[in-house]
């Protein structure tokens, strides 16, 4: 990202830097308590708080570059929220994950059509072949908002790298 960005978006990005960066550090915090709490660390279970701490330290890395106004932020910043758009379980496998506020909305489908909402602070649940006939389905409304706040960031940054490459052809 140019360092010449308005006020507005270097401070846009900060703001988003910052979630990211506390929502990841919630999360890498519990997986740390997490681990503390076992009564077992096995060479899997260190594995899988391994694999919590890279998507938790992810957001950390994007708030990071999001702060220092890096080219690649937002690209960065948008695959991070859309990994957390979508929760799911379904035939014993389970994947959700948030680092920062997630406000969910799903459907569990396990023994009839129930609607369920979640709060809540930086989650991470991934489960191999367990609860087999848990079927559910979440959207986090919080990161599907944060992934538009991107876009639009975007479309601001290319539109004002547009403008002052045209400016800059005038002064020729």
């Amino acid at each position: 990202m140019e360092k010449l960005i308005s006020k507005e978006i270097q401070s846009d990005l900060s703001k988003l830097g910052i979630y990211q960066i506390a929502g990841g550090g919630v999360g890498v915090l519990m997986v740390l308590l997490g681990m503390y709490n076992s009564e077992a660390l096995t060479g899997l279970t260190i594995l899988i708080f391994g694999f919590m701490l890279v998507f938790f330290g992810y957001s950390i890395y994007c708030g990071i570059i999001c702060i220092t106004e890096k080219k690649n932020a937002l690209g960065h910043s948008l695959a991070n929220q859309l990994l957390q758009v979508l929760g799911f379980a379904i035939v014993g496998f389970a994947f959700k994950y948030a680092a920062g506020l997630y406000l969910t909305i799903g459907l569990d489908l396990t023994e009839s059509f129930n609607l369920k909402f979640g709060t809540g602070i930086s989650k991470f649940e991934l489960n191999f072949n367990k609860e087999v006939d848990r079927v559910e389905l979440d959207f986090n409304l919080v990161a599907l908002g944060l992934i538009f706040w991107i876009e639009k960031l975007r479309k601001k940054v290319k539109a004002e790298i547009e403008f002052r490459q045209v400016a800059s052809m005038g002064e020729l």
